[in-house]
């Protein structure tokens, strides 16, 4: 058995049926951000995945749909798979157990010889400003990615249409300047989506026109039969090199991250000692966030194995 399904757990969905011939097209974004709306609008359909139409997620577990590739021709056949993921606000489920889900979802996919064919990062502009949740869910992404697979990442825009044109250009250029201005720099591209099938449609278009068939050294590129395939970071850290979820750069960041949310906690409940409501929602926070970060701890014998280059 190989080592990483050692960490999976019977709700988990997994890629059992995969082929090489499948594309795979992770779809991630906050909470809230349309995701699953984006699907539907590609699969012009209201039902392909449930959509949450209130400020609790819908989606816990990764959800994947399944369409026959049409265009380009050279893809033509070919399944294409987009992947309905959770964010790492969800209303239910923790940060770090929705961490672990798709980095098992993606290693069962990899696993299963799929290829990854782009990955869409769904922005919603509405907001006047980036949230914590929001900044977290960006840092942890890139880790989970790697620098290399950026340049297949489209940034798509939801929600221009709640708010002047103007507005929506002005926060998009001040976010591709500053948070999102790495991914840029390594070749992401930002997408404005509009609330439709055409939208939707137009940019999984430009993913699967980027996508290369591979060749041999000596073959002509008209003899290309196989997808070049291209391996996010925990892929390959889970799979190729049997790391555990915590031990992965993705696994590191939203640690760190959830710690120094949890000192801040910390400090709130202290200040608001003479407010026994706030303070009771605070030690909560304390102790869910404390919670996560246990679960993100690598055990001990695997730090000392790891030390002597064993692991």
């Amino acid at each position: 058995m190989a080592k990483w399904k050692k960490q999976v757990k019977r709700s988990d969905v997994l890629m059992k049926e995969g082929t090489k011939n499948d594309i795979v097209v992770p779809v991630m974004g906050a909470t809230g951000v349309g995701k699953s709306t984006f699907i539907n609008n590609f699969m012009g359909t209201e039902d392909a995945v449930i959509v949450g139409h209130d400020l609790k997620s819908c989606t816990a577990q990764l959800t994947p749909v399944f369409s026959r590739i049409t265009q380009p021709a050279h893809l033509q056949g070919k399944r294409l798979v987009l992947v309905d993921t959770p964010g790492f606000d969800d209303t239910y489920t923790s940060d770090s157990e929705i961490l672990r889900r798709i980095a098992i979802w993606l290693a069962s996919s990899y696993d299963s010889k799929m290829k990854l064919g782009g990955i869409i990062y769904l922005h919603n502009i509405s907001q006047p400003r980036m949230l914590g949740s929001d900044r977290q869910n960006l840092e942890v992404f890139q880790d989970l990615c790697g620098h290399k697979v950026l340049s297949s990442v489209i940034i798509g825009i939801t929600k221009s249409g709640d708010i002047p044109q103007e507005v929506s250009e002005k926060r998009c250029n001040e976010l591709s300047s500053t948070y999102w201005k790495e991914m840029i720099e390594a070749g992401a591209t930002v997408y404005p989506l509009e609330n439709n099938t055409t939208s939707a449609q137009s940019l999984l278009a430009i993913i699967l026109q980027n996508i290369k068939l591979s060749t041999g050294p000596s073959e002509p590129r008209t003899k290309a039969v196989e997808i070049e395939n291209q391996v996010v970071e925990i892929q390959s850290e889970v799979v190729d090199l049997a790391k555990l979820v915590p031990e992965t750069k993705a696994g590191k960041r939203l640690k760190a991250t959830l710690k120094e949310v949890l000192e801040m906690q910390k400090k709130m409940a202290l200040q608001a000692e003479n407010d026994t409501e706030r303070q009771k929602e605070y030690r909560d926070n304390v102790n869910k966030l404390d919670a996560q970060i246990s679960a993100l701890k690598v055990p001990f014998a695997r730090r000392i194995l790891a030390a002597l280059g064993l692991a």
